[in-house]
């Protein structure tokens, strides 16, 4: 496991973005489909901006770091943000192989269609030393695998500070309330437009990772 690497199952991430040019390291990353095919993708391949955005808001909360985050992409999402989720589980197993401290799953399923597949995935990640971070809801419904025990859940709450991530119980076990909205800007860096879970979840991941012994 490395400590400091970020596996982000998301839509791929642009290093050459303001807010991650020389502030990290992006890894060779992969795209996913629902078959499970796999292509290799190009070092800027980010359709969408949402994981950039993801990404960015996680090395915002690691500047202090000594050493760079490393970051993986692993492409579920093309130009919006939806998929067939068997492309994340894929991506999820794939993870596994990748050493992470952490994965971060700015994205869930309210269907329980795909829970034994996912509680499997989860174990084999915990297994392998990373923790999974992912939102508790999705549009007012419980969703997973922010459900599934082991996995840090998210709730997006507007009265937390952006960086200040707050550990609460919630119905018996510990929740991760955060805030929805980017972290503040003191690098004059142009703010990404993703708001919401999305940046919650981020938000909880680069808390994680700064606590982690390097």
């Amino acid at each position: 496991m490395s400590a400091r690497r970020v596996v982000v199952v998301d839509s791929g991430v642009d290093p050459h973005h303001p807010a991650l040019r020389a502030r990290c390291r992006v890894l060779p990353g992969l795209g996913f489909d629902a078959g499970g095919a796999q292509v290799a993708l190009r070092a800027d391949q980010d359709l969408l901006g949402h994981g950039t955005a993801v990404a960015a808001t996680i090395v915002r909360f690691c500047a202090s770091l000594p050493e760079p985050v490393e970051l993986v992409p692993l492409r579920v999402f093309d130009a919006d943000a939806s998929c067939d989720f068997a492309a994340v589980l894929h991506a999820l197993r794939h993870a596994a192989t990748r050493s992470p401290a952490l994965v971060n799953l700015s994205l869930g399923t309210t269907s329980l269609r795909h829970r034994d597949a996912l509680e499997a995935a989860i174990a084999a990640l915990r297994d392998a030393g990373a923790r999974v971070v992912a939102p508790a809801s999705y549009a007012g419904l419980p969703c997973d695998p922010g459900n599934l025990p082991g996995v840090e859940a998210v709730v997006a709450d507007p009265n937390v500070l952006p960086m200040l991530p707050e550990l609460r119980p919630v119905r018996g076990r510990l929740v991760w309330f955060a805030s929805p909205q980017p972290p503040p800007d003191r690098d004059g860096v142009v703010r990404l437009r993703t708001r919401g879970d999305s940046l919650a979840v981020a938000a909880v991941s680069g808390a994680l990772l700064r606590t982690l012994p390097g």
